[in-house]
């Protein structure tokens, strides 16, 4: 099966950018399949999987000539762990078209495997692709979380059960000494933000004993739990309660005394009195939609002007967002906005973005969704 490029939009291609677009081919094929693209004078330009009902009808694969067979699945496997060594067992192990698997997330946990198809094309190369994973990372077991809003766009099926081996009902996840007890029916994403383990760590260092944390959107309390290990007040805030009973558990086995508060974040953050020396903000993804980001932001407003009137002098506000339509430019338009409405001078004390276990490859701007503004009042 053959793609032909429409003239200028093979330099897409040739840049390693995987996807293109109804408007941007010129002939395929009436029916779906591995396909190879070329450029309009016939030129070689990827190998991918075609399916004209797909949101992205092509999506290159390799951008060499070959098959899309299980040596090639288990070359990509292989690689990703590679670039991944020294992580411990608990991380992202495939990130989609980062990695060269379009469609496709897998997260580590232990001995166990989460994982997403999130594309037609992936899912229809299922049968070669996953005996692949599993020569690859001999796991004791397989789960599947495949209920995203991207699967549900490209017309498939919803599909969350065992596709391999024994999984336990509750993955024990550790991270720096601390464990997390999360079931797999946690309807968070695979289960935990493995995204956020640098910040974690970050913000631990910045913690103080005897300071005062509010962990807003707190999930099963990553952030909160090592303020409490560094001895300071901890209050976490989600709407989720089975999240919020992790982290109960969480804190009980190591010990450790973190206050809960059930609800709406906006809600919860203008019932409480400050100060507080860090206040951190992680909302779930709020922009699936370049058209929800005008809303969005001014959501963001009232979350950081809020956050803003409980932050003690010299303290912290950590702001993110998961979503690649919300630049750090977003960001930082929504901290001037709320740092405006509330007469606080700040500075940006420093911007992160995801951990290398989730790649973000120069060609997909994509794959770069996480961006955290740390920012400190700084009152002159």
């Amino acid at each position: 099966m053959r793609v032909v490029v429409r003239p200028g939009k093979e330099r897409k291609l040739r840049n390693f950018y995987p996807n293109l677009y109804r408007d941007e081919i010129q002939e395929a094929p009436p029916e779906a399949g591995v396909a190879e693209a070329v450029a309009a004078d016939g030129g070689f330009l990827a190998v991918g999987y075609y399916d004209p009902r797909s949101k992205v009808p092509f999506r290159a694969f390799r951008f060499d000539p070959g098959p899309l067979d299980r040596r090639f699945f288990l070359g990509r496997f292989q690689r990703a762990l590679r670039k991944r060594e020294g992580l411990g067992v608990f991380y992202r192990l495939v990130h989609g078209e980062a990695d060269g698997l379009p469609g496709l997330v897998v997260d580590r946990f232990g001995e166990v495997l989460v994982l997403q198809v999130r594309s037609r094309g992936m899912e229809a190369l299922r049968g070669v692709w996953l005996p692949a994973l599993l020569e690859a990372t001999s796991p004791k077991g397989v789960y599947e979380r495949s209920d995203v809003e991207a699967r549900r766009q490209e017309g498939l099926p919803e599909r969350v059960g065992v596709v391999h081996g024994e999984v336990p009902e509750v993955l024990e996840v550790e991270e720096d000494g601390l464990l997390f007890p999360i079931p797999l029916a946690l309807a968070q994403k695979t289960g935990f933000y493995l995204d956020q383990r640098e910040n974690r760590r970050l913000f631990e260092a910045l913690v103080r004993p005897g300071e005062r944390v509010l962990d807003v959107f707190s999930y099963v309390g990553g952030f909160a739990l090592r303020a409490a290990r560094k001895g300071a007040y901890a209050l976490a805030v989600d709407k989720d309660l089975a999240a919020l009973s992790v982290l109960d558990r969480a804190a009980l086995r190591a010990g450790l005394r973190v206050d809960i508060r059930q609800g709406e974040a906006l809600e919860v953050l203008k019932a409480l009195e400050g100060p507080f020396h860090h206040v951190l903000l992680d909302p779930p993804t709020l922009v699936k939609r370049p058209e929800e980001l005008p809303a969005m932001k001014r959501h963001l407003v009232d979350l950081a002007r809020e956050a803003l009137r409980l932050l003690a002098p010299g303290g912290y506000l950590w702001l993110s967002a998961c979503s690649y339509y919300l630049k750090v430019e977003d960001l930082l338009e929504v901290a001037r906005r709320a740092a405006a409405d509330r007469g606080v001078r700040l500075r940006v004390h420093t911007v992160t973005y995801q951990p290398q276990d989730h790649p973000w490859s120069l060609h997909v701007p994509e794959s770069l969704y996480l961006k955290t503004l740390i920012l400190q009042e700084d009152a002159l």
